[in-house]
């Protein structure tokens, strides 16, 4: 995974000096001579350092009675729309609307006879919006790139389509059967965002590759496995440790 993100980081330096190196010849104007002031756009992004419990809080699991949830994959990717109004050459805001589908797989245990037993693998599918605002700050070169730091907040849904919770049959003599899901604890968060982007002029386009981190420190919610039937192995309610948004993002943005 670390190889992973050195080889993508690696491969965002050597574009913005190649293009670089070519805008230096002349072949891109400088933004400070044809700035516009309303910059549309749209692009990708995914996350990194997801196999990381404290950057990616759905790898969160727990071991509580009778019961072992295990998460063994969980990503994240993104589509957003992308706005991005200039004051000046310096200082702008940009806005970003953005979908999010993050998957994740887990397998269940639960104690029979003093021994955990497999029940099966979980695929839990969770989508939402979410709105980010920053102010940024670029630097501009006379080769026609550029370098911006952003800050900023947003607000984000929390289980606005989840795929869960799921019933899940244990085979035991007591007919156990539980609901397995997330719990939140609202339905809309809000979180701070900073990172950076190089701005990178390509004919009427700029590509924007970035790297930005979004973090609330509130908790938002936990899984939860809630037994539903009268005879059960599971005496009462179990539930994982609390979770919080942490999301270390790197994306490409396009704009005209």
């Amino acid at each position: 995974m670390q190889h992973h993100i050195i080889k993508s980081l690696a491969v965002y330096a050597m574009v913005f000096l190649s293009i670089g190196a070519a805008s230096a010849q002349g072949n891109y104007r400088c933004p400070t001579f044809d700035l516009k002031k309303h910059q549309f756009g749209f692009g990708v992004s995914t996350t990194l350092l997801d196999n990381v419990g404290s950057f990616n809080q759905y790898l969160s699991g727990y071991f509580g009675y009778k019961v072992s949830l295990h998460t063994v994959q969980s990503s994240l990717f993104t589509i957003h729309f992308d706005y991005q109004y200039r004051f000046n050459d310096s200082w702008s805001i940009e806005a970003k609307l953005k979908y999010k589908h993050r998957h994740t797989i887990q397998t269940l245990s639960f104690v029979s006879d003093g021994n955990y037993g497999l029940v099966g693998s979980l695929n839990s599918v969770y989508r939402d919006i979410a709105v980010p605002v920053t102010a940024n700050f670029r630097w501009v070169t006379r080769a026609g790139s550029s370098f911006e730091l952003f800050a900023g907040a947003g607000l984000t849904t929390l289980g606005l389509s989840v795929e869960n919770p799921v019933t899940i049959g244990f085979s035991d003599l007591q007919d156990t059967r539980a609901d397995i899901g997330i719990e939140y604890d609202r339905s809309v968060d809000v979180y701070g965002v900073v990172g950076f982007q190089f701005e990178i002029p390509y004919g009427a386009f700029t590509l924007k590759p970035f790297v930005s981190l979004s973090y609330s420190p509130a908790d938002n919610g936990r899984y939860s496995v809630t037994p539903v039937s009268p005879t059960t192995m599971i005496p009462r309610k179990v539930t994982s440790v609390a979770m919080h948004l942490c999301e270390l993002e790197c994306g490409l943005t396009m704009q005209f």
